[in-house]
């Protein structure tokens, strides 16, 4: 007797296997144990079982399909951003992680005033107090929240390279690790996926919110033209204006540079992480020397685009093939304080 428990494509088997042939005698069994590993992203259905049985001289067969499946959710991989500074420079009315330049609950010191009546014993400063002949109570600078919204552009015109690498694959990985790392600052996160819809998470705290984000992020596939004017309608209509958006896009049309141009004049600040299609393209291409003068001359229309950008908003150039903290470590605080 064969038997197959089907695979999905894009499943490898690391350990074992899901495929046997034995001799079983009637009301027999036989197990079947394997690993496996997907490199892309997905849901995915384990299944059918497949089964032929043969005749002892393999003459004749029969087969057989049964209905056993099982579900299996592969996640994207995160990117690590856990030292990079990385939060709204706008805050809110709830408390968090991000100095408000207001005074208020927080650890950085403010200054220092007259002691009131119900101010906290262990806020007064006792050295001052001694030296003046009077109480006075410490003030520290308030620590609050603030929103941030990742749009995701997974548009068709930004596949580039294989299932694997290819800029939408980064992004995604890019997307989640930037949600992990504001969610546990304390801050609120959203977010819009440009693909056949405009897909969209609204803004909330909390491990159950990124599991949300998760979960949109998994099922995203290229496909789409949506241009960036819908974005900037749905930020408008349903997301706060004193947010920060982080854009993570390949910048292949120059109307990225308008879509920003429009949403900081709305009152957003934009910060926009691109993985770079260029350095994908230039791994996976045989760089023969006609390769290198197009490649020198894709790379100054895309220089000269990103430093139009840098004139409204932060852009990180990002090369797919290394951490993206380190390239949002390159230039320091991000975005820059207002």
């Amino acid at each position: 007797m064969e038997i197959v428990d089907v695979l999905p494509r894009e499943f490898a088997v690391l350990n074992g296997t899901n495929h046997a042939v034995v001799s079983l005698e009637r009301g027999g069994s036989v197990p079947l144990s394997y690993t496996v590993r997907s490199p892309v992203k997905g849901d995915f259905r384990i299944g059918p079982v497949r089964v032929r049985s043969l005749d002892p001289l393999a003459l004749g067969a029969e087969d057989a399909v049964l209905s056993v499946e099982a579900r299996l959710v592969v996640a994207p991989t995160m990117e690590d951003l856990r030292r990079t500074k990385l939060q709204p420079r706008r805050t809110r009315p709830w408390f968090g992680q991000v100095a408000s330049r207001q005074i208020g609950a927080g650890t950085d010191f403010w200054g220092v005033r007259e002691y009131t009546a119900g101010d906290e014993v262990r806020r007064i400063n006792w050295k001052a107090s001694a030296r003046l002949d009077r109480l006075f109570t410490n003030e520290y600078e308030g620590e609050r929240s603030g929103d941030v919204v990742i749009v995701v552009d997974a548009r068709r015109e930004s596949f580039i390279g294989t299932e694997t690498d290819n800029p939408i694959e980064h992004g995604v990985r890019a997307a989640l690790g930037i949600a992990e790392h504001v969610l546990a600052s304390k801050n609120r996160v959203g977010l819009i996926v440009q693909r056949e819809v405009l897909d969209w998470v609204p803004p909330a705290f909390g491990r159950k919110q990124l599991y949300r984000i998760l979960d949109h992020l998994t099922h995203v596939r290229p496909g789409g033209e949506w241009p960036f004017a819908h974005v900037a309608w749905v930020l408008s209509r349903f997301f706060p204006r004193d947010c920060l958006i982080v854009l993570i896009s390949p910048l292949q049309d120059r109307a990225a540079l308008n879509a920003v141009i429009a949403m900081e004049a709305r009152g957003y600040d934009v910060a926009i992480v691109s993985p770079s299609p260029l350095a994908i393209e230039w791994r996976l291409g045989e760089q023969r020397p006609e390769d290198r003068t197009a490649y020198r001359i894709l790379r100054m229309e895309r220089d000269n685009l990103i430093s139009q950008l840098r004139r409204v908003s932060q852009v990180v150039d990002w090369d797919p093939a290394t951490p993206l903290a380190l390239a949002l470590r390159r230039i320091g605080t991000w975005p820059r304080p207002a």
